[in-house]
């Protein structure tokens, strides 16, 4: 009878050495085509002539649970990855002064076990990998001021946390996704270049990340992950905020993306694109969706996929803000149904709002007569409730639309230059046909010679046998009216929300904030063409660079509100921070220079307080009276008063 296998033989770690390099590895049985056992040398990481692990970018990206299992030799030195061996439901987390990995007490899983009888099998070992290069084990002295910066921030807003949650408490995997996630913002470069961008500046890993670990990460991020943050990052959102919904276009050359299409680029024509929509919270200033769409479809196209996913997701309660290239029936249909307060910029050329401005009159003067005038924004407004009618989904269910409510703007001084505009034009066309007409011009194609004037029709004037002899024509009365009516008018539509015409004004034009962060995501952060060869690449990247982009909107903010007069761009205040420094020493001890009174002031412009020690001696004395002021002396009285 044979002996029953060990269901614990596969996770556990001896030594496996490969000509000059030692390798933590695992033995794992498969069984060939003729039915033979055979055994699979898997790496798991270096070991040192002293024992200390370090695990491989496949390790660093298994999940906590898978890491669990294995089980490590008695007296290794696995303190790399002991947080990720903490108890299950106790989280792992790191220092929020120094961006070091976690270090607590050195531990073993599981007994000492012996080197396994199949130990070197280079048949099927996996191809020779070189350890990684480590840059703690000799003395560092990197640039760390703008890393930290960014670094603290996404902190601030939860990013750190959101991510370990995501990515079940696997430190190294947050570790490397946020370091790569504010990498393009600070360097200008693209991946290739991270690696070596490390030797110089120090981020939160230990260890060079080279391309072929940033391949592994980025397809090991899934879609399931990019919708499980957006969920943490919604529920981060206050009650009834405005959020803006929006869309750009990135460049992409060749054809290895199912994405990538010919369609409306907005950066070079001559390119193919995709289409990147993203959900913007116009009150904590940062973005709180993503998604990748082909680069034909249009944005009135992509809000029901959108509503789709926040309908999976549980639908916050906030309100969505979108132009009027969202404005359709079926997306006000898909709105009302799935019960979201909006706010869209609406098309005054058609219905519902057309309607409402042929009620509107207007006195001698081209003024209107019902509405009210703004004098700050010199604009006339009213705000008008649309008449209950029926809409449709895309999927022809009919929806009722009530409460939809129309608010109205008139510019008068562009209405009487639009007004003056159309005169001219209607003026010059009748010239035109009275010419014509002088000079018994007699057209071979009569619709082909109406298409050459807007407001008036042209008939021919035939005789008996019913050969035109002549031509006529007659006002098109309607086109005009509707031009009148349009002349220096804009609108917007909401459902949900009781503002004011002028409220909702304000809320809309906040939505400029998003415009400017496109193009920090594009130029700022070198996201204006795709850069990938992959369909799981491409999500990974796409989630990275959501992850910055968070970190940096809150930078663009603080920087917007407090030092726009100090400093020309969010870029500059980095610059500033730069000459901060993180020293490492072979024995393990760490140093962070001191902050100078300028950094300090960027630093708590953006909600961040730096580490006590490092602030210049004026700014410590002064947190010492204002945290720990000195009790009041007492004086003793002398012998001789009373």
């Amino acid at each position: 009878m044979s002996r029953k296998e060990d269901p614990n033989t596969r996770y556990k770690v001896y030594i496996h050495t490969d000509r000059k390099y030692r390798y933590a590895a695992v033995q794992v049985k498969w069984i060939d085509e003729s039915g033979k056992v055979r055994y699979k040398v898997h790496h798991l990481g270096t070991v040192d002539e002293g024992h200390v692990f370090k695990p491989n970018a496949t390790f660093r990206l298994k999940t906590t649970d898978e890491i669990r299992k294995y089980i490590f030799p008695a007296g290794w030195d696995i303190s790399s990855i002991s947080g990720l061996l903490a108890p299950i439901g106790q989280k792992a987390t790191a220092s929020q002064d120094l961006p070091s990995l976690p270090q607590p007490d050195a531990h073993t899983s599981g007994d000492l076990m012996n080197k396994p009888k199949n130990q070197d099998c280079p048949s099927t070992a996996e191809p020779d990998v070189k350890p990684c290069y480590s840059i703690i084990d000799q003395y560092n002295n990197r640039l760390y001021g703008s890393f930290w910066l960014l670094e603290q921030i996404a902190r601030k807003e939860g990013l750190f946390e959101d991510l370990m949650t995501v990515f079940d408490d696997n430190i190294f995997k947050v570790n490397e996704v946020l370091s790569l996630a504010l990498f393009p913002y600070l360097s200008g470069k693209n991946y290739s270049r991270f690696a070596k961008w490390q030797n110089t500046h120090k981020t939160l890993l230990d260890y060079q990340l080279t391309s072929p670990a940033i391949t592994r990460l980025t397809q090991s991020i899934t879609d399931d992950d990019r919708m499980n943050l957006i969920k943490l990052r919604l529920k981060r959102q206050p009650k009834d905020s405005f959020v803006d919904c929006d869309s750009t276009t990135r460049s992409a050359w060749g054809k290895c993306l199912a994405d990538i299409h010919w369609g409306h680029n907005k950066d070079n024509p001559k390119l193919q694109n995709t289409v990147e929509t993203v959900v913007y919270a116009l009150s904590t200033h940062q973005p709180v969706y993503y998604r990748t769409f082909p680069g034909n479809t249009s944005d009135m196209s992509t809000i029901r996929t959108v509503i789709a996913d926040l309908k999976a997701l549980g639908i916050p309660e906030v309100t969505f803000i979108s132009d009027r290239g969202y404005a359709s029936e079926e997306n006000i249909a898909a709105f009302v149904a799935t019960k979201i307060p909006f706010l869209m910029c609406a098309k005054t050329s058609a219905e519902p709002v057309l309607p409402l401005l042929y009620d509107i009159e207007f006195n001698k003067n081209g003024l209107p007569v019902s509405m009210d005038y703004d004098v700050q924004r010199k604009l006339y407004h009213k705000q008008a409730e649309v008449p209950v009618y029926t809409g449709r989904l895309s999927d022809g269910t009919e929806v009722e639309i009530a409460s939809l409510k129309a608010n109205i703007f008139i510019n008068p001084m562009r209405r009487s230059e639009e007004l003056a505009v159309l005169q001219q034009k209607i003026l010059e066309e009748k010239t035109s046909l009275d010419e014509d007409i002088e000079a018994g011009l007699i057209p071979d194609d009569l619709k082909r010679y109406n298409a050459l004037y807007d407001y008036f029709k042209v008939t021919g004037v035939s005789d008996e046998n019913g050969k035109v002899t002549a031509i006529t024509y007659t006002e098109n009365t309607k086109k005009i009216t509707k031009e009148e009516a349009l002349c220096g008018v804009f609108s917007s539509l909401m459902s949900g929300l009781n503002l004011s015409a002028m409220e909702a004004l304000e809320q809309y034009r906040k939505r400029d904030e998003h415009e400017k962060n496109f193009d920090q995501f594009k130029n700022g952060m070198g996201m204006y063409c795709q850069r990938n060869a992959s369909e799981d690449g491409k999500n990974g990247r796409s989630f990275i660079s959501f992850a910055g982009l968070i970190a940096v909107s809150q930078l663009r903010n603080a920087w917007r509100e407090s030092m726009n007069d100090k400093y020309s761009s969010t870029l500059d205040m980095l610059d500033e921070m730069e000459p901060i420094r993180f020293s490492e020493y072979a024995d393990g001890s760490k140093h962070i220079t001191s902050f100078t009174s300028k950094q300090v002031e960027i630093s708590r412009a953006c909600g961040i307080e730096p580490p006590y020690e490092c602030l210049p001696l004026s700014l410590r004395q002064e947190y010492d009276r204002k945290h720990h002021p000195k009790k009041a002396r007492k004086t003793k009285k002398s012998a001789g008063t009373q």
